[in-house]
């Protein structure tokens, strides 16, 4: 019983350091002697195959530091890594009980490399925090994976037709920079493309990605291109809220005028003024932060016809009041008009009553020197006809009748002569010709700021429908 339980011990004992003596660590390899023996006669210019390197590439992106339109570029955070087979070395042979090692990026320096690089790139750099933030892997088949930290910025294609409806694609390309295609040929990885955590940034959203694998002719061969498009979408909500929703309520405010009084010509003109100022102020504070391209933009578009829309308030301000004015003319005229006819009836009557030598001696003066004064009107316009005027008489109402109408017509060419040489004359002998003057076709000012009130708001819909049905079918990003 005794030499049974001292076999069993001397059974788990032996075992347990037969175990200890298999298992294998980092300590437990000679890494130094490991690598001099694979690099004793190792050529660092020879390529590892003579029929050329297939060279497996694959990118994880940590995130996206930031996009700006100014320069046309983005910035991200990639772990870039490329695996190639280079069988010279392979330490299977050795008996090395680990099946890779992992090296420091010193060990680069002595091997092979593919020199790959990004070649549209704008600046590059190896992170280091604190230390060079890069490793290389080798398996015992000869299988290197190299792996690097990098801060990458690279062009983006920026077209701003649609802004601020538009979408940026961003690439990155990546080329060997020393061997062509005889040499070394990239390829993607099953999964080239790993986001290591979502994507936010304040203007933009990441809404895919594409990979592509390209050849370039050079002078001296063909070399192999990977590329990789990141596409952006922007964000419009913020010139929703800071441009389309205040420029709206900016066109809408101007409209106010049209409920004033004609004659709060100052306020109105104010109210105009202000808003297009207002809405320039607006413009301006987003076009700062975009680049300065000669085409038109969707939100240009916006702009333009608000202030068209605020400059019409202004135009319809200017018609109102010379359409208030001229009634304001019509108004003093027909009030002359009426007094002159009232002396006329009044001198009539006391030539009725009185004695038909002085009266009629009186009124015949007063139409004489009226009917000198049409003379000289005539005269001055160039025309040589003059206007012969009856004497009034009393016993006659006929002849006290068109008495009456030549005075009217003297009247009345005597106005028109002092407002031949205007404007306004001008413009209404225009009116004239248009709108015949057998009809009313009299426009008030009230009824222009009326028609406004209804015109103005439907217009500016029509408008808001259509350019929105016009530039949500352009949309070529999601919703």
């Amino acid at each position: 019983m005794r030499f049974f339980l001292l076999a069993q011990f001397f059974f788990f004992y032996f075992s347990l350091a037969a175990v200890s003596e298999k298992k294998c660590s980092r300590n437990s390899i000679n890494l130094g002697k490991l690598i001099d023996t694979l690099l004793t006669d190792y050529d660092t210019h020879l390529l590892p195959e003579a029929e050329g390197v297939n060279v497996t590439i694959e990118l994880h992106v940590q995130g996206v530091s930031g996009i700006s339109e100014i320069t046309g570029d983005f910035s991200l955070d990639v772990m870039y890594s490329e695996i190639w087979q280079d069988p010279r070395l392979s330490f299977k042979h050795l008996n090395v009980c680990a099946t890779n090692i992992t090296l420091k990026s010193d060990f680069r320096k002595k091997i092979w490399t593919p020199d790959t690089c990004i070649i549209n790139s704008k600046s590059s750099s190896i992170h280091s925090s604190p230390s060079e933030n890069t490793f290389v892997i080798l398996y015992e088949n000869g299988l290197v994976w190299s792996n690097f930290r990098l801060n990458v910025k690279t062009p983006c294609s920026v077209n701003l037709k649609m802004f601020p409806f538009d979408s940026l694609s961003c690439e990155i390309v990546l080329e060997s920079y020393s061997f062509n295609t005889d040499e070394v040929r990239l390829m993607w990885h099953d999964v080239p493309i790993t986001m290591m955590e979502k994507v936010e940034l304040p203007d933009f959203d990441l809404i895919g990605w594409s990979t592509d694998h390209q050849r370039l002719e050079y002078p001296n061969g063909i070399w192999d291109r990977a590329k990789v498009k990141f596409t952006f979408a922007r964000r419009y909500g913020f010139y929703l809220f800071q441009s389309y929703f205040p420029t709206s309520l900016t066109v809408i405010s101007s409209w106010v005028g049209f409920f004033f009084d004609v004659r709060s010509v100052s306020a109105r003109i104010t109210l105009g003024v202000s808003s297009l100022l207002a809405l320039t102020f607006q413009f301006g504070n987003v076009l700062r932060h975009l680049p300065r391209v000669s085409y038109i933009k969707c939100l240009d578009v916006w702009m333009i016809f608000s202030v068209i829309f605020i400059f019409c308030t202004l135009v319809e301000l200017a018609i109102v009041c010379q359409l208030n004015r001229w009634e304001r003319e019509r108004q003093i005229g027909s009030k002359v008009l009426g007094h002159w006819l009232n002396q006329i009836r009044k001198t009539r009557k006391k030539e009725t009553k009185g004695e038909e030598g002085n009266g009629g001696g009186l009124l015949r003066k007063r139409m004489q020197g009226l009917a000198q004064l049409k003379t000289d009107a005539n005269a001055g316009s160039g025309g040589t006809t003059t206007t012969a005027i009856p004497a009034p008489n009393s016993n006659n109402t006929d002849n006290n009748k068109l008495v009456a109408n030549n005075f009217a017509s003297i009247e009345h060419d005597t106005y028109a002569y002092d407002k031949k040489s205007g404007f306004g004359y001008r413009v209404q002998q225009l009116v004239y010709m248009l709108c015949p003057p057998d009809r009313d076709w009299t426009i008030t000012s009230v009824q222009v700021d009326r028609c406004s009130m209804i015109m103005f708001p439907l217009s500016f819909l029509i408008f808001n429908v259509v350019y929105w049905s016009i530039y949500f079918m352009k949309m070529d990003r999601p919703m």
